[in-house]
C-alpha cells in the first residue's frame, strides 16, 4: 500500500447547508455528523454565475474565475493550477464524472465519462434510460408554459423527462425497443409468466416480477450497438396480466472505456464495479410516477463512483479522485420550492412530502460518505464538497428583452436575439451572466457609453410584487472594477452582473421581460451567491476529514472562504507550491 497523500473528492451538486443542519439535528445524517465532529467543516461562498461548471472548476484548480474560467467544455490550460501542479510532480489525478469545463493534463491521468453539456447524446451514451409502456398516452407530459435556465430556452429547471417508449404487442407476446442513438432500436421481447414477465433481449433472458431488476443482461459481439459492448438493465414496474398493461424501465446503455484516455483501465473498473451510468430514467420529483426508481439508480451510480474512487486510490496509484453526483440538486430543483416557507408555492399541508423527497437523497448521500470512510486509509482525505446551494425562483427574467429596450439587442420575430444585429450580446458558454459589447457593430469611441447604458438597463430593472417594488438585479459592474468579485482576463465580459434572490434566467409564451413563475422550482445560477432564506441559502459547503485534517468545527457563516480555497488547501495536503494558486489555504484545518 502507498503512503502517498491522497485526496478523495465527492463533489455534490447543490448541497444546502442548512438542510444538512436540519438532518442532522434530525439524526439522520449520522456520517455527516461524524465529519462534523471529527474534521473541518465550512460554508463556501460560490462565485458568479452560481452554477457546477464555474464552482467546480474554481474549487479544484484552486483559482478564481478570472485565472482559470475559459467557458463551459473550454478547460483552462498553461495557468499553473492545480492538476497542472500535480503533473509537473508526477502525481496522477482522475476525474470521473465532473464537468468537462476541466479535464486532467498528465498524460497517465484519468477522465472517464466527464459531464454532457452539449447538444446530442453524449459520445459515450448509446441508448437513453427511458420508460417502456403499453399506455403512452397516460405518460404524456404537458409543456411548461415558460422556459428556465441558461440559454433561456431549456426546461432543466423543471427536470422533465421525455423519454418514454410505447410497448406494442405481438400476438401472445409484447415487444420494446431500446432507442439506440446511431444504429437501429434493440428489440426486447415480452412474454407473460405467471404474475410476472419473461423478457429477451440480445439473446439473453430474465424473469422479472414487479419491482424487481434484471441482472445486467450483455450487449456484444454481434448485438453490440455501435461495435462497442455494453449491457442494460430493466426493472418491471407494473404489470397486469389481465389487461396486458406494462411499465418497464430500461437503464442507460453507455459504452464510456471508448471515450476514456484510459481505455484499459476503465474496462477494469466496469469488471469490478459494473457498467456505468450518469443518469436515470425518472426525475426525483414526488409528483412524478415511479419517482422512487431515480434513488435507486442514483445508489447504484454512487456506489459506483465510490468504489471506483477507493481503486483507483488505493491500487492504482492515483492521488486524486474528484467526481460529482447530481441526485440532491435535483430534489431541490423538484422539491425545495414547495417545502421552503419562504416561496410563493409553499402549502404547509403538503410540505412534509416534498421535504421528505429532498431528505431521502441526504440519507443516500450520507451512506456513501460512511462507505467511503471505511475505504479510505490513513494517508487519504476525504473530502466532501458541494458548489452551490438553492432558494425557490419567484420570478422569471428575458435579459435580451431587457435590452431591447434600452436599444441594446435586436431580437427576430419569434423573441430571440440576433447578436450580429446588436449592439450587445451574451455567451452560452459563458453562464449568462457576463454581456459583451459587440466591436463589430460599436466604434471604439461608443464603447464607454453601451458599458454605462448596460449598466442603466440593469440597475433601473425594478417589479412589482404583492410586497412592494424589488430590483430585479443584485449587483451589476463593468470588467475593470469586477476583479473583487474574482474577474478578470480576455475571456470576461464587459459587465458582470448577477440577479437578485429569487430571479432566474428565462422567457415565457406571453414575451414578458419579467413576470412571476407559474410553477414551483429552485435555482442557484443566475442569482446573487449570498441568497438566502431562514430555510435554505445559494452558499456550498465543504467537510475535510482524515489525512492532514484537524479538528476545526463548525459550518460558520461569517468571513466566508471561496471555492478557490479548497483546491488551495489540496496543494497544501498534496505538499505542492500554491503561489500561481489564487484561493487561500484554510488554515486552521490542516496539521
Amino acid at each position: 500500500m502507498s503512503e502517498s497523500k491522497k485526496i478523495l473528492l465527492l463533489g455534490v451538486d447543490g448541497l444546502i447547508p442548512e438542510l444538512v443542519e436540519r438532518f442532522c439535528a434530525e439524526g439522520v445524517l449520522p456520517n455527516f455528523q461524524r465529519l462534523i465532529d471529527e474534521g473541518g467543516s465550512t460554508r463556501l461562498l460560490p462565485y458568479i454565475s452560481t452554477w457546477g461548471d464555474t464552482n467546480f472548476v474554481t474549487l479544484l484548480t484552486g483559482q478564481a474565475p478570472g485565472t482559470s474560467w475559459v467557458g463551459q467544455r473550454q478547460p483552462p490550460r498553461d495557468t499553473q493550477h492545480l492538476l497542472e501542479l500535480m503533473r509537473d510532480a508526477h502525481q496522477r489525478a482522475a476525474l470521473v464524472h465532473f464537468p468537462e469545463s476541466l479535464t486532467p493534463v498528465g498524460e497517465r491521468d484519468l477522465c472517464l465519462a466527464p459531464f454532457w453539456s452539449g447538444k446530442g447524446p453524449a459520445p459515450m451514451e448509446l441508448a437513453p434510460a427511458c420508460l417502456h409502456t403499453t399506455r403512452l398516452a397516460s405518460w404524456q407530459v404537458d409543456a411548461p408554459s415558460e422556459a428556465l435556465g441558461w440559454p433561456p430556452t431549456g426546461t432543466l429547471a423543471h427536470h422533465q423527462k421525455h423519454n418514454r417508449y410505447a410497448i406494442e404487442r405481438a400476438g401472445e407476446r409484447f415487444v420494446a425497443h431500446i432507442p439506440a442513438h446511431r444504429v437501429e432500436p434493440v428489440p426486447v421481447t415480452l412474454q407473460a409468466e405467471g404474475q410476472g414477465l419473461r423478457l429477451t433481449v440480445a439473446g439473453s433472458e430474465a424473469s422479472l416480477n414487479v419491482d424487481e431488476w434484471s441482472a445486467w443482461l450483455a450487449l456484444e459481439g454481434e448485438h453490440a450497438l455501435e461495435g462497442k459492448p455494453a449491457a442494460v438493465r430493466f426493472k418491471l414496474l407494473s404489470f397486469d396480466p389481465a389487461t396486458g398493461d406494462i411499465d418497464l424501465l430500461q437503464s442507460q446503455v453507455t459504452a464510456p472505456a471508448g471515450s476514456s484516455d484510459r481505455p484499459g483501465l476503465t474496462r477494469r473498473l466496469i469488471d469490478r464495479h459494473g457498467p456505468f451510468i450518469s443518469k436515470w430514467a425518472v426525475s426525483a420529483d414526488p409528483d412524478s410516477r415511479y419517482f422512487e426508481t431515480s434513488f435507486e439508480e442514483g445508489r447504484y451510480q454512487l456506489e459506483w463512483l465510490v468504489g471506483s474512487a477507493l481503486a483507483l486510490l488505493n491500487d492504482e496509484g492515483f492521488s486524486l479522485f474528484a467526481t460529482v453526483f447530481r441526485l440532491n440538486d435535483e430534489t431541490h430543483h423538484t422539491s425545495l420550492a414547495q417545502c421552503d416557507p419562504a416561496s410563493i408555492f409553499y402549502d404547509r399541508e403538503d410540505h412534509a412530502r416534498y421535504l421528505d423527497v429532498i431528505r431521502q437523497s441526504y440519507r443516500l448521500l450520507d451512506e456513501a460518505v460512511g462507505r467511503a470512510l471505511a475505504g479510505c486509509d490513513e494517508h487519504t482525505t476525504f473530502v466532501l464538497a458541494s458548489d452551490h446551494g438553492d432558494v425557490p425562483n419567484s420570478h422569471l427574467c428575458d435579459i435580451h428583452r431587457r435590452l431591447a429596450e434600452f436599444d441594446l439587442c435586436t431580437l427576430d420575430d419569434a423573441g430571440r436575439p440576433d447578436p450580429s444585429r446588436s449592439r450587445t450580446f451574451l455567451k452560452d458558454e459563458r453562464g449568462g451572466l457576463e454581456i459583451f459589447v459587440n466591436r463589430d457593430l460599436v466604434p471604439q469611441s461608443e464603447i464607454e457609453g453601451v458599458k454605462t447604458r448596460i449598466l442603466k438597463a440593469l440597475n433601473t430593472w425594478y417589479v412589482d410584487t404583492e410586497s412592494g417594488e424589488r430590483n430585479v438585479v443584485a449587483l451589476a459592474v463593468k470588467r475593470e472594477d469586477a476583479a473583487p468579485l474574482g474577474y478578470w482576463g480576455e475571456a470576461m465580459g464587459d459587465i458582470l452582473f448577477a440577479y437578485a434572490q429569487g430571479f432566474v434566467w428565462g422567457s415565457n409564451a406571453r414575451g414578458d421581460t419579467v413576470a412571476p413563475v407559474t410553477s414551483p422550482g429552485a435555482n442557484h445560477g443566475p442569482q446573487v451567491p449570498t441568497a438566502r432564506t431562514a430555510f435554505a441559502s445559494n452558499l456550498g459547503v465543504a467537510f475535510f476529514h482524515g489525512a492532514g485534517i484537524r479538528h476545526y468545527p463548525g459550518l460558520g457563516t461569517d468571513a466566508l472562504p471561496r471555492m478557490d480555497s479548497v483546491g488551495a488547501t489540496f496543494a497544501r495536503l498534496l505538499e505542492l507550491p500554491a503561489d500561481s494558486l489564487d484561493g487561500k489555504v484554510l488554515e486552521g484545518w490542516v496539521e
